[in-house]
Parts: structure tokens; sequence; C-alpha cells
């Protein structure tokens, strides 16, 4: 899935999920045209990495 139905689905903006990328918590593949593809599986992480920050726990942990 590309990232605007990543964002879509998690209600988390693209912007944060670029962010997410560079911290390291999340790791898209990446196709030739240099497009991010999300599998499924990111949507629960990039949720449960929303309740952990909402939560107080800083990203660098």
């Amino acid at each position: 899935m590309r990232i605007g139905e990543l964002a879509n689905r998690t209600g988390v903006p693209t912007r944060m999920l670029r962010y997410y990328e560079e911290q390291g918590l999340i790791t898209p593949l990446r196709l030739e045209n240099g497009y991010r593809d999300y599998d499924e599986y990111l949507v629960e992480r990039v949720l449960k990495i929303r309740r952990l920050l909402d939560s107080g726990v800083p990203s660098r942990i």
C-alpha cells in the first residue's frame, strides 16, 4: 500500500510516517520508481507506535 493509504488507515499523517521511517521505527519496501510500499503488518505497528508515543514513551527508545 502507498503512504496515503497507510495514513488513512491509521490516522497518522504522512509526514509523521516519514519521521517514523527516519527514526527506524518502520521500514517500507522501496519500489523501482522510489515509491514506498507498506506491508499490511505495518498498519498494526504504526498503531502501536502511536499508542506508545501518546503514553509518553519517546521515539528514541
